[in-house]
């Protein structure tokens, strides 16, 4: 059976002339097909062997039209470069790249960012459920849209070396502990652009000034506003750490997240004590959208699945 059928662009390999099958010829020996092409005019007789499609080898979809498949590892490699580059919002591109068992609804979360308008989410899952694993994947699903640049992980510093061992055990991660903000800076300073931290929140902190009620700026976000620089990903553990707004670790962090692309907090604990600290933890997360408490309480109260005692 014929490969190319008459019509069809093709190249000859030897002189990489580019032509157009006129005609489909009968089969030679050894069943060897025979065309009849056009280059520039002129017509010559051509054996299937001696052409390939003139098509975009780099397009899977392409190729697969004009039945070029190369080796399995090429075509993969190809078709899954193509994917990266043409994902979406509905794509997961990282799908079974971690050393994770694979749980549909530890996916959620990430579709959920995928989805939101600014990438920002609070994940509030109870104790137990994964939600280190579900902060993994939308760390990879970032790195592979290449969005996963300067990286800051905020937890207590009892959780900071079991991030950086999940972080690297299961999803290939590497990210460094900084015990101090000049560590930090000086990572900001040589590495800008592929920064991976892990800090505790203690280095967020603002420090009050010596006039009553002023604050000034730690060394952290001054450097990040003078410099003009940022982190692209910010997660925050235990977010329910920064759940009142009159603390010095709430101020940090608002100043702190701010500039960042993208925002993901965990906490299995998002209300400890009112609807108050729910509202704190979503206003740090979209000012905007959650600017009025009192908007944010009546909403509660309509759409509470049972009533109040």
């Amino acid at each position: 059976m014929a490969l190319y059928n008459k019509g069809d662009k093709v190249i000859q390999i030897d002189t990489k002339d580019k032509g157009i099958i006129v005609a489909i010829g009968p089969c030679g020996r050894g069943g060897r097909q025979l065309y009849r092409v056009s280059f520039n005019g002129n017509e010559q007789d051509e054996l299937e062997g001696n052409l390939m499609a003139d098509c975009n080898m780099n397009n899977p979809f392409e190729r697969c039209r004009n039945n070029i498949y190369g080796s399995f590892s090429e075509f993969s490699k190809i078709n899954t470069t193509f994917k990266i580059k043409n994902s979406n919002v509905s794509t997961v591109s990282s799908l079974k790249a971690s050393k994770t068992l694979f749980r549909p609804y530890q996916f959620k979360p990430l579709l959920k960012f995928l989805n939101s308008d600014n990438k920002r989410i609070l994940v509030a899952d109870e104790v137990g459920l994964g939600k280190t694993i579900e902060a993994g994947h939308i760390m990879l699903e970032m790195k592979a849209r290449n969005e996963f640049r300067n990286a800051l992980v905020i937890c207590p510093i009892s959780l900071q070396k079991k991030w950086k061992t999940e972080l690297q055990d299961k999803f290939g991660l590497t990210f460094t502990i900084v015990e101090s903000v000049n560590h930090l800076l000086q990572m900001l300073e040589d590495h800008d652009g592929s920064v991976r931290a892990i800090i505790n929140y203690d280095k967020i902190r603002s420090k009050k000034g010596f006039e009553k009620n002023a604050e000034e700026k730690n060394e952290l976000l001054r450097y990040l506003e003078e410099k003009n620089k940022k982190f692209n990903f910010i997660l925050c553990d235990e977010a329910h750490k920064m759940r009142n707004d009159d603390t010095q670790t709430y101020k940090g962090a608002k100043k702190l997240l701010e500039s960042a692309d993208s925002v993901v907090f965990l906490t299995a604990t998002p209300i400890m004590i009112s609807e108050r600290n729910l509202f704190n933890l979503l206003y740090l997360l979209d000012s905007q959208r959650y600017s009025n408490y009192s908007i944010f309480e009546q909403g509660l109260r309509e759409n509470a699945p049972f009533s109040r005692a």
